[in-house]
C-alpha cells in the first residue's frame, strides 16, 4: 500500500449527527478540502422537478417507464468507467471493520459497483488504479474523493473519456464547495 493509499484510507468523514431541529453540518467531506466533485450521467446538478420528471432516475423507474435502454446506456458508461478504475482492485469499506481489498477481476466487486448503480446498496469503495475513495450516490450521481489535486484531475479525464460528466461537490445544506 503506497503513502497516498494510506493516506486516502486514513481520512476521516465527519456524519452529521445534528438532531432534528438543530442546524445540518453541510460538509461530512472537509478533510478532503476542495478536492471532492461528483460524477453523473446527468450534464448537471438537477433541480427537484427535473428529478421528478426524469423516467432515468433509477433502474425500476426506467423500466417501468419505457426508458430502460437508455437507462442501460448511461449505466454502461459508468461500469466501463469502473471497470477502468479497478483493474487494480478496490478496497471496500466495511462499518466498524478494516477495509478489505477485492481484487479487480472478483464476482464481489463488480457486484458491489452493480448494486451501488441500481441503488440496491450504496458502495464506499477506494480504488488502487488512481487512488480515490468512492462514494455511491442516489440520482446517477457518484461523489470522488481523490487522494490528490493530479489525481482528480486523471480522474475527471477518464469519467469524461467515458461520457460521464464532472459536477462541482455540493455539500448537503446546498453551498458549493
Amino acid at each position: 500500500m503506497d503513502a497516498d493509499m494510506r493516506t486516502l484510507l486514513s481520512r476521516r468523514v465527519h456524519w452529521d449527527d445534528a438532531m432534528p431541529g438543530e442546524p445540518r453540518r453541510v460538509n461530512e467531506f472537509r478533510e478532503w478540502g476542495d478536492l471532492p466533485f461528483h460524477v453523473s450521467v446527468f450534464d448537471h446538478s438537477l433541480t427537484e422537478d427535473e428529478a421528478a420528471a426524469s423516467p432515468l432516475m433509477f433502474y425500476r423507474l426506467a423500466h417501468e417507464r419505457g426508458a430502460l435502454a437508455e437507462y442501460l446506456a448511461g449505466e454502461a458508461r459508468f461500469e466501463a468507467f469502473y471497470a477502468e478504475l479497478s483493474r487494480d482492485g478496490a478496497w471496500i469499506g466495511l462499518q466498524g471493520r478494516r477495509p478489505r481489498l477485492l481484487p479487480g477481476a472478483s464476482r464481489r466487486l463488480a457486484r458491489t459497483i452493480k448494486d451501488s448503480l441500481r441503488e440496491r446498496r450504496l458502495m464506499d469503495l477506494t480504488f488502487q488504479a488512481l487512488p480515490v475513495r468512492v462514494y455511491g450516490g442516489y440520482d446517477r450521481t457518484d461523489l470522488m474523493l481523490p487522494a490528490g489535486k493530479a489525481i482528480g484531475e486523471a480522474l475527471q479525464a477518464v469519467a469524461i473519456r467515458h461520457g460521464l460528466f464532472v459536477l462541482p461537490y455540493t455539500p448537503r445544506g446546498g453551498q458549493a464547495a
